[in-house]
């Protein structure tokens, strides 16, 4: 064969194609999707942030003494409260059960913590999300 020829196409006739056999206790491997692999990388990248900051939480000395009570910043801590349990209740509405996993975890997180930095953290993390959902940007 020289290089100016091209070979003849291989030509298929009768041919079977088999199935290939389930093994027993072993599933079918599937493609992950590219906004599947998208939605595990934020869900892990906020899983180490959120571990991140609960061990600073920890190694961060306690302080014992008051504060003189700021009612601008109280009021403004209120209003952010409510956004995000608004903001809570439209993904717990709109989002699939495990994606729905990680917001959950930020807003315990956000419930349970008086660390200013994960207050911030977790309630800019729901409220994008929501606005997300919504839109927005």
């Amino acid at each position: 064969m020289s290089g100016d020829e091209k070979p003849e196409p291989f030509k298929r006739k009768g041919m079977v194609f088999v199935k290939p056999r389930q093994l027993p206790g072993v599933k079918p491997r599937r493609e992950a999707k590219p906004e599947t692999e998208r939605r595990e990388d934020i869900k892990r990248r906020i899983n180490d942030e959120l571990e991140f900051l609960m061990e600073m939480e920890d190694r961060i000395p306690k302080k014992e003494d008051k504060k003189p009570v700021d009612y601008e910043t109280e009021q403004m801590e209120q209003m952010i409260e409510l956004c995000v349990d608004g903001a809570m209740a439209d993904l717990r509405r709109a989002l699939p059960p495990e994606e729905l996993e990680i917001y959950e975890k930020c807003y315990r997180f956000f419930k349970r913590t008086s660390s200013k930095i994960i207050r911030d953290y977790t309630a800019e993390q729901i409220l994008r999300r929501a606005a997300n959902l919504r839109g927005e940007k």
